[in-house]
């Protein structure tokens, strides 16, 4: 599998299904290909077009790299639909959540602002096939998911 293959101008194989998991094999299906392609096309190549490069920090995940990174069990990105991502030039991650939900026309199925006590990243999550998207805007602190307030009250 090449993975240096361009799924879109800015996106590649490669960065979609990258981990330092050496021992976990984390090679995508021709459908899981196919799906992430529509991901990058869809909503991280519109992201980045609003708000300049992204580096994306985990994209598919096998099974069992979900399982060893501790992943729910329900993960989209088991199925290629969702990729967790970070600005790289000087945008708050709470600004590109808000524009998601309330700025753009994107029809993601999550778009989530998550924080631990390391790190912070956007979730962005596609319709699962054969499913409709819910629109999800939500916030994640100390493990809790609240509804996405977007204002001086968020």
């Amino acid at each position: 599998m090449d993975l240096s293959r361009k799924l879109t101008p800015h996106f590649t194989l490669g960065e979609m299904v990258r981990t330092s998991h050496r021992s976990i094999d984390n090679t995508p299906t021709p459908e899981i290909v196919d799906r992430l392609t529509v991901l990058c096309r869809n909503f991280l190549e519109p992201i980045r077009d609003a708000f300049g490069p992204l580096w994306v920090t985990s994209g598919f995940r096998c099974e069992a790299l979900n399982r060893a990174i501790g992943g729910s069990s329900t993960s989209s990105h088991v199925l290629g639909c969702a990729a967790d991502i970070v600005p790289v030039k000087g945008h708050l991650t709470v600004d590109i959540v808000g524009w998601m939900a309330y700025g753009s026309d994107l029809r993601y199925d999550q778009v989530i602002d998550e924080y631990s006590s390391t790190a912070n990243w956007i979730h962005v999550g596609m319709a699962r096939p054969g499913r409709e998207p819910r629109l999800q805007a939500l916030t994640m602190r100390n493990g809790k998911y609240s509804p996405f307030m977007f204002g001086p009250e968020g």
